[in-house]
């Protein structure tokens, strides 16, 4: 069967692409525009004592308190008098990461003289993994409510002490502050406010373990039922979830946005920030950090000063500075009254062109008024007003204009129209506008709609565009493959326009992607400035994009929510742009396929995987059936190219889960199991039609490609792996590396006893320890086999030169040795036999022997007539006697010479094809066990945060509890022990076509299961070592006649050596 074919071609080529989607998502994004936060002070964390019990218990953890400079000293004597908050670490991270948020806080409190501060305290949880491992979520739980109730007893009974603790979680840490309400022994109302920063609230980034599916599932579901109910555990509590945008490529920001939290928003759409931030930035962008430092100022309660206990004036503020900042940055000073009087003395300007600009470049002496009248007519239908440099928090305004004042008309006051502003993102100068609907403004008896500008000796512009709703434009999507393509949406704006709004009705998958370019022509002035916003109306994801003199890329498109199925009253994605009047712009829409193809790896990267996994199953199964039909397992390769094709499994995989995505089979599955990943990934408009046939191909082209690798690094020896092997045995067991070798050659010589050290291994430390172990000493196996395997090719080898060369040698022995004449050749018969001769000889010399007998009676009879005609009758009769003879000898030689070739010849072949059968057998034995590696290794993938965890923790114990790996590496550890025992695989057994179609079955069970859930990847696999370790245990063998087993015959290893081969016993002479 050949390695290489057609779909490993396509599946080569898909891979390419594949990778270069990777390159995208690793490389393509944003720069980081954050600023970095800075201290005045030298930082210090004052460690907070707890108690004995509490201390012994959690022996690993930590509470610390912020300080800097000379305020440390008051820390260190235990007096905190201000607002207390709690810093909980994410995933791997230090308690170091408060210091951006208590530093700005410290300094915020001390440079505005607020009566209040914040006491800024963080947890020490030793750096865990707990985005990866979920055994140790429930410790760090525990812990932090401890930690919430000692650091409200270090405050002083007084009217102003805390009785809450505000708590800001990073990464997993926000879910660790969640799950605090599932704690029967926690009182909620110790928490008001919760904030969590690139929290996966929806799912954990990696379904890698039940535990941290379990504590997802729990935390969700509690909060999901709790937080309608104003009346249960958590109804007074404000959760605030910020994401990161498309920067933070360890956490997709659909996961940070939360239904249970009261405002879910990424940084791109927070005012004031307009960026998107990593995973780790986050907690130091400057940026993000005023905007999270000032929403909580805003909701202290000035009179407690302590947090306010008013549930809707946190959700309030909180919205103003996370989602609709109308004014200034500080709440109380945004208010926008309903009506306001006008100074009739004002500079009061009536403007009746649809399109102009007021530009004062040394400010205005007194009020000004810019007038716009509202009339019938379609192409006033809307308006969009920008301020540049405009200070003051009220300055738009409907009003009626009924008094004469000069040529034209005044207005006495106006209804404040200033909150429905928005700020804009710019270089320099503040921008904001205001965009609104003339007609409804008619509607209700408005006659102007007023722009006021204070006196200021700052310059001051005001940019002015009416338009009707053809501005307004659906653009029809571009193909994706069409990526050289500039599709035109506008060859040319209008001469002054302000605003354009693009709707893309197509644009709701994740895996859509474009370049939308805004392209600035015909510039009046040197620097010019316009925004691009792509607002997304099912989710909080907007994005904002400068276009400048300075800037010449095109806006990136990419959704980081795909629009849920139940979604469809809420209209299509929009990109509202904001122009420069000075320019003109030619916009166009690119497809951006690199763009998709990281789209497809950010989202469906994890997938590979399992269906890698899969892979590897069909490739062991057709392994079995090759042992079924010829007797020998296949090359790895041959196997996965003739018997891992997606038609074999696609379908059914297909089939089968659309039927148990309905009815009483969906209850009855998600009843045992946390989630059905087929539903789960069409209720969030993840499945494609083609997308399992692509990742069926990626995850092709990956196992071979690691195929591959192994066998290059198995043809190298895999010395690097040996001494990896003697070292961890030096430093575990032995201590030196000469004993470490003496183990390791026994360890391999008896595989049984390897096994039952890994077993132990497992007990000892942690299952995935033992799968890493045993990976390796898997792999130090293989290369042994190969070796073998090489050697014995070796020998026969060089066992047929010997035999090519014997035999020329004899030819040529023969040629000089022929007899020179007729009569040379009868003199040469022995006259005795041989005792070493064959009994066929013995009676050919005979035969020669009665016609010299016949002769002598002939010569006699001859003589007692002594005729003369008798004498020429005898000499012809002895004459032609002699000829005869000499015919029959000649031919009786020539016969047994080729009668001894044909035996020699036939025994070398016998012998050949009994060395071949047992290279053959080496050689299944080999990619049989290649085979099972690459599973062990994806199984010990899957595992590897369980090691990790282990290490990180094993100054504490050296067992790892809970260990989700346990099961998984004692059943692999014994199987395999089993198999290296019994030399698997046993070509003679039956059954392994039934051992084929339960892998196959395994495989259809991992792709409808594990696709998203990895947890279940684990034993799944399992069951397939089991099952091709029952069936080498008890399986009956062939009956004899219907195949011979492989052996190596000791007498042709003897004559390989060098020495002589003795006759089989068909071939003994017999006795004289």
């Amino acid at each position: 069967m050949a390695a290489i074919n057609a779909f490993v071609v396509a599946c080569g080529l898909v891979y390419l692409f594949f990778i270069a989607g990777l390159h995208n998502y690793i490389t393509n994004f944003e720069e980081n525009g954050c600023e970095m936060t800075y201290m005045f002070e030298y930082p210090q964390y004052v460690k907070i004592a707890l108690p004995p019990d509490i201390s012994s218990q959690f022996s690993r953890y930590g509470l610390y308190a912020y300080g800097e400079g000379k305020l440390t000293d008051d820390l260190r004597k235990m007096k905190f008098t201000g607002i207390p908050v709690l810093f909980i670490p994410g995933n791997s991270g230090s308690y170091k990461q408060a210091r951006s948020l208590a530093s700005v806080s410290l300094r915020k409190a001390i440079n505005s003289h607020l009566p209040y501060h914040f006491d800024y305290f963080t947890v020490d949880l030793n750096d865990e993994y707990s985005g990866l491992f979920g055994g140790i979520l429930e410790d760090q739980t525990d812990f932090v409510h401890h930690c919430i109730l000692r650091i409200l007893e270090l405050y002083r009974p007084s009217p102003f002490s805390p009785v809450s603790v505000v708590l800001i979680g990073h990464s997993m840490g926000g879910m660790v502050a969640k799950g605090l309400f599932l704690n029967p022994q926690f009182n909620p109302r110790l928490v008001e406010v919760i904030i969590t920063l690139a929290t996966p609230h929806k799912a954990p980034v990696l379904l890698l373990d039940r535990h941290l599916v379990d504590y997802h599932s729990k935390v969700d579901s509690f909060w999901r039922a709790q937080k309608n109910n104003s009346s249960g555990h958590i109804g007074h509590v404000t959760l605030v979830s910020i994401g990161g945008g498309q920067r933070d490529i360890l956490v997709k920001s659909v996961l940070t946005q939360a239904e249970e939290a009261d405002i879910s928003v990424l940084s791109t759409q927070i005012p004031g920030v307009w960026l998107s931030t990593d995973h780790l930035s986050t907690l130091w962008c400057k940026e993000l950090i005023l905007v999270i430092v000032r929403a909580l100022f805003d909701i202290v309660d000035v009179r407690s000063k302590q947090i306010s206990h008013s549930q809707w004036e946190r959700k309030h503020a909180f919205e103003y500075h996370l989602l609709k900042r109308t004014a200034g940055k500080r709440l109380a000073l945004a208010f926008h009254g309903r009506e306001t009087v006008f100074n009739p003395d004002g500079m009061w300007n009536e403007y009746l062109r649809r399109q102009f600009s007021v530009v004062e470049p040394y400010g205005v002496p007194s009020v000004m008024y810019v007038m716009i009248r509202l009339v019938d007519d379609p192409k006033h239908e809307w308006l969009l007003a920008e301020a540049i440099n405009v200070e003051a928090n009220d300055w738009v305004f409907a009003c009626t204009a009924n008094e004469i004042r000069g040529p034209s008309r005044i207005c006495n006051y106006g209804v404040n129209l200033s909150n429905q502003t928005r700020f804009m993102p710019s270089t320099t100068l503040k921008r904001k506008i205001v965009y609104l609907h003339l007609r409804e403004i008619k509607k209700l008896g408005f006659s102007h709609v007023i722009l006021r500008v204070l006196p200021t000796r700052e310059m001051v512009q005001i940019n002015v565009d009416i338009h009707s709703s053809a501005r307004k434009v659906n653009i029809p999507l571009p193909l994706m493959l069409r990526v050289m393509k500039h599709q035109p949406i506008i060859e040319s704006t209008d001469d002054g326009a302000l605003h354009y709004s693009l709707a893309l009705p197509s644009f709701e998958h994740i895996w859509q992607a474009y370049y939308l370019h805004i392209s600035p022509y015909s510039c009046r002035l040197a620097t010019h400035h316009a925004i691009g916003i792509m607002h997304v109306p099912w989710s909080q994801e907007d994005l904002y994009v400068k276009i400048n003199e300075l800037v010449e890329k095109p806006m990136q498109l990419r959704l980081q929510t795909a629009r849920p199925l139940n979604n469809k009253g809420d209209g299509p994605v929009v990109v509202n742009l904001i122009l420069d009047p000075t320019c003109r712009y030619s916009i166009s829409i690119q497809s951006a396929l690199l763009d998709s193809l990281g789209q497809i790896v950010r989202f469906y990267g994890p997938m590979i995987l399992p269906y890698v996994a899969a892979v590897l199953l069909l490739t062991l199964r057709s392994q079995m059936l090759s042992l079924a039909e010829t007797r020998s397992c296949t090359m790895f390769h041959s196997a996965l190219a003739s018997g891992a094709k997606p038609y074999y499994i696609l379908p059914i995989v297909k089939m089968a889960s659309r039927v148990l995505s309905v009815g009483f089979l969906l209850k009855l599955i998600q009843s045992g199991i946390k989630q059905f990943d087929p539903v789960t990934l069409v209720e969030n408009n993840l499945d494609f039609i083609l997308l399992p046939f692509v990742l069926y191909m990626v995850a092709f082209a990956t196992a071979y490609i690691i195929g591959l690798a192994c066998w290059l690094a198995v043809i190298f020896n895999g010395t690097a792996a040996n001494k990896i092997a003697l070292r961890f045995l030096a430093r575990t067991i032995t201590g030196t590396i000469m004993w470490s070798e003496w183990m390791l050659a026994g360890l391999a010589k008896l595989p049984i006893t390897a096994a039952g050290f890994l077993i132990a291994l497992s007990y000892s430390t942690c299952g995935a320890l033992s799968l890493c172990v045993g990976g390796a000493f898997y792999f130090l196996k293989l290369c042994k086999m190969y070796e073998e395997y090489l050697e014995e090719l070796f020998k026969f080898s060089i066992y047929l030169l010997s035999r090519f060369k014997k035999g020329g040698k004899s030819k040529r022995k023969e040629k000089e040795e022929e007899p020179e004449n007729k009569e040379n050749e009868l003199n040469r018969i022995p006259e005795t036999v041989n005792a070493n001769d064959s009994e066929d000889e013995k009676d050919k010399i005979d035969s020669v022997d009665e016609n010299e007998e016949k002769n002598e009676e002939r010569k006699e009879e001859k003589n007692s007539n002594g005729s003369k005609k008798a004498e020429e009758q005898e000499r012809e009769s002895s004459s032609k006697t002699e000829e005869e003879n000499r015919e029959v000898v000649k031919k009786e030689t020539s016969e047994n010479k080729d009668d001894k070739d044909t035996k020699e010849n036939k025994n070398a072949e016998e012998k050949s094809d009994q060395t071949n059968s047992s290279a053959s057998y080496s050689l299944s034995e080999l990619h049989f066990n290649f085979t099972l590696l690459l599973l062990w290794v994806t199984v010990t993938v899957v595992n590897i945060p369980a090691v990790l965890v282990w290490a990180h923790n094993y100054g504490y114990s050296t067992k790892l509890q809970p260990d989700p790996s346990f099961e998984t590496g004692v059943v692999l550890c014994f199987c395999v022990g089993v198999l290296w025992q019994k030399k698997a695989p046993n070509p003679h057994l039956k059954h392994y076509p039934v051992v084929g179609h339960m892998l196959y079955l395994l495989a259809v069970l991992i792709l409808i299961f594990s696709t998203l859930s990895l947890h279940h990847l684990s034993p799944l696999l399992m069951m397939a070592f089991v099952i091709v370790t029952v069936h080498q245990m008890i399986a009956e063998s062939l009956p004899i006649e219907e195949s011979e087993i492989p052996s190596i015959d000791t007498e042709i290893l003897d004559e390989k050596a060098g020495t002589n081969l003795p006759f089989p016993s068909s071939e003994k002479p017999k006795q004289a």
